[in-house]
């Protein structure tokens, strides 16, 4: 008769207990973003100033970086010529790793030009990571560049032209001397 009566309590426990396998403590959301970008480099081609870098392949805590979700690129323009100075970063692009579009992601390396340069501006760059939600990683190096017009190219040399020299008025023959003549000529007078 006990059996009959803890049966039903025992199978309860089982299924209970079985089902509720031992779980690790859930992660916070701003654990699981990427490491901080370390090569952030800057290259000036033409009118532009390209920026790369690597893709992270980790997050902070050492899982891969499936929250990746877009790049945040920050930009700081200074004017007054102190980049020690304290300031502010904005963002000036939002690159999606889903939908690469505004910028070049080939393998690991990701490339963003900036085209919107004005001659004489100390600009300072550096790139976040950012996971689905929200949570940005910690901030690249930083890359800083005055930007300079491109200088003007110098005139082509003129093509060289030789030097007219004065045409020489042709010359009549000298009448031949006595000396000079060959033998059996004669001369007039």
């Amino acid at each position: 008769m006990i059996m009959k009566k803890t049966f039903p309590i025992l199978i309860f426990l089982i299924i209970f207990a079985g089902g509720c396998g031992l779980k690790a403590s859930p992660v916070p959301p701003d654990v699981l973003v990427s490491k901080a970008i370390k090569d952030l480099q800057g290259i000036v081609k033409e009118d532009a100033f390209y920026l790369t870098w690597s893709v992270p392949k980790a997050n902070v805590n050492g899982s891969t970086p499936v929250d990746l979700v877009y790049f945040r690129v920050l930009r700081r323009d200074e004017t007054a010529g102190c980049p020690e100075c304290p300031g502010e970063f904005k963002v000036k692009a939002e690159l999606d790793l889903r939908t690469p579009k505004g910028y070049l992601l080939e393998k690991n390396t990701a490339t963003w030009v900036d085209k919107n340069l004005n001659e004489g501006v100390i600009y300072m760059y550096k790139i976040v990571g950012v996971n689905h939600w929200g949570y940005p990683s910690a901030p690249s190096n930083e890359v800083m560049i005055k930007w300079a017009a491109a200088p003007v190219p110098p005139e082509p040399p003129a093509p060289e032209t030789p030097e007219k020299q004065p045409e020489a008025a042709p010359q009549q023959p000298a009448p031949a001397t006595p000396e000079q003549q060959p033998e059996g000529a004669q001369t007039r007078p």
